[in-house]
């Protein structure tokens, strides 16, 4: 598991394929899916995910950022 950036909580969920974290103040989410791809349970082929909240949907929808460099995750997450 990386190191997530500060103000991010734990915000995973038994519903969820992969484990999330949190930042509300900034109305994102980040999911951590596992290294290897046979053992993810999303099925994406992109390991880190980022989500913006959906007012109108009232829940995480619109994608933001979905790559396999964590690099590129935290260069977002913390901009």
């Amino acid at each position: 598991m990386p190191t997530i950036p500060e103000g991010y909580v734990d915000s995973s969920s038994y519903i969820d394929a992969a484990p999330s974290f949190e930042n509300a103040e900034r109305g994102l989410k980040v999911y951590v899916d596992y290294a290897n791809y046979a053992d993810r349970g999303s099925g994406r082929s992109q390991r880190f995910c980022v989500s913006c909240y959906d007012e109108e949907a009232g829940d995480f929808e619109d994608v933001a950022l979905s790559t396999n460099d964590w690099a590129e995750v935290t260069r977002f997450l913390t901009a």
